[in-house]
């Protein structure tokens, strides 16, 4: 039966692939936005409704926007803050690559709109690399419980998770430290070099995401090696008055709740909002009975994992004013989590701690406790035709790992607290950017970022010692509008960063009596090191034929080693061995060329992107071949440096077939390899095809429900079998998802009703990237999520 479902999937996309052809060419909108005085507008929102197509005018007042040709009672509707909103129906304008539009001055603002601030950096990016953009719908119909798995559907996106509530990003097959994860202008920090370490982001609280794949050190430094995922600043409304939601969600596999408030305002100039979130499940399911630790085979009680229960709870609140010439606003966050690590994946399991007595929500040692802080002010000024941002951040990173003590070879009278290991994170961050023109189509973008870091450690295990470091970074790009059909971009940058690592002694336990000896161990000396580096970057954006775009962009990107990468010396449970870091790295660079395609008509929306990159002295954890001297370290693995190549493409098709049916087409593939060993690099995530079928043709007339939906998707993940020394190969696995969504008119409200369900035939696999495939642990079974979304007032 299953190789029947692929013979379907395969037949799908073929029939995808043969639709591309003899498409119109769609709509190309183009002109300028001006005032009563003739004088262009800045950030205007452009947008086609109903849809959502928009764009934001230049400084000189200019913008393009393309829909599908043959849609009728669509318009193009301009709106900023300090003019009355435009509402032009498409079919009126006859010239669209000239069109005029004049705005006044706003006496009253006659509707409700929502305008997005799109910040200098994404305005350069986009002009030579490709940015995917996922809105709020988005992230609410791929919910998994985590920001990172919401985003795991698009084209060259993977996770790397551990059970269901942790969760981090893969770009492009580069993880950890390479990806830059930049908060509402701040570049979010906490330990983020661990396997086991998610990204601790409210899923809930995320308005909008760009999505940046390949190279982005330039504009964003040294951690945007393999790209960058930016979260965009919150939604202003731009009316006065008040909108509050409630989301709440279900999901069946590991009796899931999540339940979240947001509240947006807005009075005359001040803007302000809040959300609160709330998250608890238990242990979840595999389609499995046994699992493999140390060579043992280990029982599954009931296909549940012990310990895998968890708790989150997050809440944010915003305030700023805003006008014609200065926009302010200050933003706290806080995120909440505690997670439960699966007993069979941490010390040493026996059958018997295995057994969870049918107390699923439970959360016992081993376990997670993470709290991350955040205060971020965020400043635009309108300079004329020039505008600056400043970025002001403060970050407090708190993380625990708490189990007991006998687990790791330490009498538990020995120590004070079931505290394995505590990591503390201060940062604090600034950044400064300033774009003028100097002419007509010549953009440039001055810039600068610092930041500081202080992490202190605690509890009985050791792994990281203290440290402090700092970085800052200059930069300078440009960007030339040779013509409507050439944009050209190139830009230099300059960084300098040190780390001052601190000595730590480590106490040494009799392994008879696990009993202190008395003596010390110097786990990490005393050392600090220097890095400087400069690089850069070029472009080039050019528009075939209406509908048709290539961009090129050549970038050289670098890595400062991390303090982890210089200076751990113990056992990482999460990765189930011993890493020792050397405090000889050097930077990592890299050289990398991406060539995307895209192609855009009546009923086709196509994107190909490829990429080929070489690094200089790579920098990842390889074994040494021994074993390690540490209680429960089994071997031992090392920090090193080598030459490296990657290469893959992406590619993204949406078509919109005959009655109401859209058929979706994502496939990534990327690989690479170690020069010096001649064989693949760890973590590579495997080659997959995605295909969603969705149909919205239901037409319920005088019904209450409407914009209603039916899908289908499947993934095939091919076999992974391009690994590195003393890594698994994963085999091949084929996933069915369904689901379905509408929206319900009760008592004056429009309610949103989602229902999925993943993995529709439980079926076991492996995510190659999964920190349980070390010990045979498959994927999630079965998972029905449902979620409802209520406007409690508008």
């Amino acid at each position: 039966m299953l190789h029947l479902y692929r013979l379907l999937f395969f037949a799908g996309c073929l029939f995808t692939t043969t639709l591309v052809a003899g498409q119109g060419h769609p709509w190309v909108f183009s002109g300028v936005i001006k005032n009563q005085d003739n004088q262009p507008i800045d950030a205007a929102a452009i947008k086609i409704t109903p849809g959502s197509r928009h764009t934001v005018s230049n400084q000189d007042g200019t913008f393009m926007l393309s829909c599908p040709t043959g849609e009728k009672m669509k318009f193009l509707e301009v709106s900023h803050l300090a003019y009355q909103p435009v509402r032009i129906l498409l079919q009126d304008i006859e010239n669209h690559v000239n069109i005029i539009i004049t705005m006044h001055d706003a006496v009253q603002v006659l509707q409700t709109v929502e305008i997005y601030h799109q910040n200098l950096l994404t305005a350069m990016v986009q002009e030579s690399q490709p940015i995917q953009v996922v809105d709020r719908e988005f992230i609410e119909k791929n919910n998994t419980g985590t920001f990172s798995g919401a985003l795991a559907s698009l084209p060259g996106v993977s996770t790397m998770n551990v059970g269901v509530g942790i969760a981090k990003p893969v770009i492009r097959g580069m993880s950890f430290n390479r990806i830059l994860v930049n908060n509402r202008g701040i570049k979010q920090e906490g330990q983020q070099w661990g396997a086991d370490h998610g990204l601790e982001v409210d899923p809930f609280d995320v308005e909008s995401v760009e999505v940046i794949k390949g190279p982005a050190s330039l504009l964003y430094g040294s951690d945007g090696l393999g790209g960058v995922i930016n979260i965009r600043a919150d939604k202003f409304l731009e009316a006065d008055g008040d909108r509050i939601n409630w989301i709440s969600s279900y999901q069946s596999n590991n009796d899931a709740f999540s339940n979240s408030m947001g509240w947006q305002g807005r009075k005359n100039n001040w803007v302000y909002g809040a959300r609160l979130t709330h998250q608890a499940y238990g242990d979840y399911t595999v389609p499995a009975n046994e699992f493999t630790y140390a060579g043992f085979n280990l029982p599954i009680y009931e296909n549940r994992l012990k310990n895998t229960a968890g708790r989150e709870l997050h809440y944010s609140v915003m305030m700023g004013r805003t006008s014609e010439h200065v926009t302010s606003t200050v933003r706290f966050s806080a995120f909440n989590q505690e997670a439960g690590i699966f007993t069979g994946a941490i010390g040493l399991p026996r059958s018997y701690n295995l057994r969870h007595e049918n107390r699923h929500r439970d959360i016992d040692f081993p376990r997670q406790e993470n709290q991350h802080l955040m205060l971020v002010n965020n400043n635009t000024f309108t300079l004329g035709k020039n505008k600056l941002e400043i970025d002001l951040g403060i970050q407090w990173n708190q993380r625990k790992e708490l189990s007991f003590p006998g687990a790791h070879g330490i009498e538990a009278s020995a120590v004070n607290s079931n505290l394995a290991l505590g990591l503390r994170l201060t940062t604090y961050t600034a950044n400064v950017r300033y774009q003028a023109s100097w002419a007509h189509g010549h953009k440039v973008l001055f810039g600068g970022q610092a930041q500081y870091m202080d992490n202190e450690r605690e509890g009985f295990e050791f792994l990281l010692p203290d440290f402090y470091s700092a970085q800052f970074g200059l930069f300078n790009y440009h960007v030339w509008e040779v013509n409507p059909k050439w944009i050209l971009n190139a830009g230099i940058r300059y960084d300098h960063g040190q780390h001052t690592i601190q000595q730590h002694l480590q106490p040494l336990y009799d392994r008879a009596t696990l009993q202190p000896t008395g003596e010390f161990m110097e786990r990490t000396p005393d050392f600090d090191r220097e890095f400087e580096n400069f690089s850069g970057a070029a472009g080039v954006n050019y528009l075939l034929t209406p509908g048709n775009n290539i961009k090129v962009n050549f970038g050289n990107s670098f890595r400062f080693p991390s303090a982890i990468e210089l200076s751990s010396n113990g056992v990482h449970h999460g990765n189930f061995r011993h890493e020792a870091g050397d405090p000889s790295l050097d930077i990592e660079r890299g050289y990398q060329t991406d060539v995307t395609f895209s192609h855009e008509s009546k009923r086709l929306l196509f994107e190909l992107s490829a990429f080929y990159a070489y690094y200089q002295q790579y920098i990842y954890l390889a074994p040494t071949g021994r074993f390690s001297d540490l209680s429960s370290g089994g071997t031992l693995w090392q920090y090193r440096q080598d030459d490296a190549l990657f290469n893959g493409l992406e590619l993204m098709a949406n078509y919109q077939l005959p009655f109401d049916l859209k058929v979706e087409m994502a496939v990534e593939w990327v690989q690479n390899l170690n020069l010096r060993t001649d064989l693949p690099l760890p973590l590579t995530p495997a080659a997959s095809v995605l295909l969603n079928l969705e149909y919205s043709g239901f037409n319920w007339a005088h019904s209450i429900f409407s914009d209603a939906y039916i899908f289908t998707g499947a993934e095939q993940v091919f076999e992974q079998s391009r690994v590195d020394r003393n890594e698994r190969t994963t085999p091949d696995s084929f996933i069915l998802n369904a689901g379905m969504g509408c929206r319900i008119q009760v008592a004056g409200r429009q309610l949103q009703f989602r229902m999925n369900v993943n993995n529709v035939f439980n079926s076991s696999y492996f995510n190659h990237i999964s920190r349980y495939r070390l010990i045979n642990l498959p994927e999630q079974g079965r998972n029905l999520v449902v979620s409802l979304k209520v406007p409690v007032k508008l």
